[in-house]
C-alpha cells in the first residue's frame, strides 16, 4: 500500500509542478551542452532565442520550480529562462563535475550563448545570487541589470545557520533522511511557506532524500569560492535587493552589507520573510521586480 500511494503522491506532484508552468506560461526545454544537458523553462509565447532575457537562478539543492509562482506574477516584456543548474532539478547530475560558483557561471554563460542570449536581467536567490554576482563582475557586457534576493557570497553577520553547523556539524538543509527532515528544512528555509498537502510534502522529500550525495557535493564545491566580497566594487550593473527579515540561512544583516558595496544599488527589506521571498511572497516580489526592471531603460537612480 505504502509504494502505492508514494506513486499516487509522485503522479501529484508532477501534475502540481506542471499546472504551475502552465499558468505561469512556461513549457520545459532542453540545452545539449558541452557537459551535458540542461533543462530549462522558457515563455510558451516568445521566440526560443532571444537577444536579451530575464535569466531566473535557484538556490543550492533547489531548483527551476522555486520560480513558477514568481514568474506568473512577473508579466515582463523579456522571454524568461528559467533552468536547471547543473546538479540539480532534471539537468545532468555528476558526482564528477565541478560545482563552484565560477563552474556554474561558465556553463551558464554556455547556456545563454547557445540560446543566443547576449543580454540578460539576472534573478538569483542564495547560490544563485552568487552566481549572478559572480557573472556581473566578470562579464559585465552580458549583465544588464541584478535583482539578488538573499544572496550568499558575503557575510556581515552569521546566520542561523551558519552557528547551527558550526556548533553540531550538521547542515539541516541538506542531511536529509525523511519526511520530517524535510519539513525541519521547509521551516528553516521558509517563514511564511505556502500550504502544501501532506501527500505532496512526502513526495518532495523523496526526490530530496535521493540527491543527499550530489547535494553534499555542491555544497562542499561552492566553499571553495563562495566568498565573492572582492569583486563585489568591480560590478557596475544596477541591483536590486531583496531581502527576507526572518531569515535562517542569510543574515538580514548581509543585505546593507552588500548595498553598500555594490556602485547602483536599492534594497528592500521584507518583515515576516525568510530565505526564499520569491517562494513566500511571489506576487509581491514580482511586482516589485517588474516595476526595477522596467525602470533600468533611462532613469535608475541609486537609493
Amino acid at each position: 500500500m505504502s509504494t502505492l500511494m508514494n506513486r499516487f503522491g509522485d503522479y501529484l506532484l508532477e501534475k502540481a509542478l506542471a499546472s504551475e508552468c502552465k499558468q505561469a506560461g512556461l513549457v520545459s526545454a532542453l540545452a545539449q551542452l558541452s557537459f551535458g544537458n540542461v533543462e530549462y523553462l522558457r515563455s510558451k509565447n516568445e521566440a526560443e532565442h532571444s537577444s536579451e532575457a530575464i535569466v531566473m537562478l535557484h538556490g543550492a539543492a533547489a531548483d527551476k520550480t522555486s520560480w513558477t509562482r514568481f514568474a506568473k506574477h512577473l508579466g515582463s516584456k523579456f522571454p524568461l529562462v528559467i533552468p536547471d543548474l547543473p546538479g540539480h532539478g532534471k539537468s545532468i547530475a555528476d558526482s564528477n563535475l565541478d560545482y563552484s560558483i565560477k563552474a556554474q557561471a561558465e556553463r551558464l554563460k554556455e547556456l545563454l550563448s547557445t540560446l543566443g542570449i547576449k543580454r540578460v536581467h539576472l534573478i538569483g536567490n542564495s547560490m544563485g545570487g552568487t552566481i549572478a554576482l559572480h557573472l556581473a563582475s566578470t562579464s559585465p557586457n552580458l549583465v544588464a541589470s541584478l535583482v539578488l534576493i538573499d544572496a550568499a557570497g558575503f557575510e556581515a553577520s552569521p546566520s542561523w545557520l551558519r552557528q547551527h553547523i558550526a556548533h553540531t556539524g550538521i547542515n539541516p538543509m541538506i542531511e536529509l533522511c525523511d519526511v520530517s527532515d524535510y519539513r525541519a528544512m521547509m521551516r528553516i528555509g521558509m517563514e511564511a511557506p505556502p500550504y502544501i498537502p501532506g501527500i505532496i510534502v512526502s513526495a518532495l522529500a523523496r526526490v530530496f532524500v535521493k540527491r543527499k550525495a550530489i547535494n553534499q557535493k555542491i555544497v562542499k564545491d561552492i566553499e571553495q569560492d563562495l566568498n565573492q566580497t572582492g569583486s563585489l566594487a568591480k560590478i557596475v550593473a544596477p541591483a536590486f535587493i531583496i531581502w527576507g527579515a526572518a531569515d535562517k540561512v542569510e543574515h538580514v544583516d548581509n543585505a546593507e552589507f552588500l548595498h553598500q558595496r555594490l556602485t547602483y544599488s536599492r534594497k528592500i527589506i521584507m518583515d515576516g520573510i525568510g530565505h526564499v521571498p520569491m517562494v513566500e511572497a511571489p506576487k509581491q516580489v514580482a511586482c516589485a521586480c517588474r516595476d526595477f526592471i522596467t525602470e533600468m531603460g533611462n532613469n535608475f537612480e541609486p537609493i
